[in-house]
């Protein structure tokens, strides 16, 4: 009885190995693709951000280096006023402005997501200073 039990159970065995070979193989084809295609579109534009313009006379990267700043104020910002570690940063536009969104782990292992806006922060300071 066992031995046909597992004759039975042989073509079955079969099938989900096939099947496993095949989304192995397929995952080893969508990491060539994505690799092929370059970095992704995040990433790009970060790399554009960094880089400095090529001629003197191009200015365009300041507001560029004033977004990186206001992303690393945004980050201190957070860090100071939790006790957390922050997981990721990012830029999104939130009603028509730019705000900073950061996500960090909490004490107890909580992902917390932050929204700063540097605009609003950047104003209020002024008129805390008057």
């Amino acid at each position: 009885m066992p031995v046909r039990r597992f004759l039975l159970l042989l073509p079955l065995l079969a099938a989900v190995s096939a099947l496993a070979l095949d989304a192995q193989a397929q995952d080893r084809r969508e990491r060539a693709a994505e690799r092929a295609a370059g970095p992704p579109p995040a990433a790009a534009s970060v790399a554009r951000e960094a880089a400095p313009a090529a001629h003197p006379r191009l200015r365009t990267t300041q507001p560029r280096l004033r977004n990186q700043d206001a992303m690393a104020d945004s980050i201190r910002h957070i860090r100071s006023s939790t006790s957390g570690r922050v997981l990721s940063a990012e830029r999104m536009h939130s009603n028509g402005r730019e705000i900073n969104r950061i996500k960090v782990v909490d004490d107890r292992g909580r992902v917390r997501v932050y929204e700063d806006d540097p605009q609003q922060r950047r104003r209020r300071s002024r008129r805390d200073d008057d």
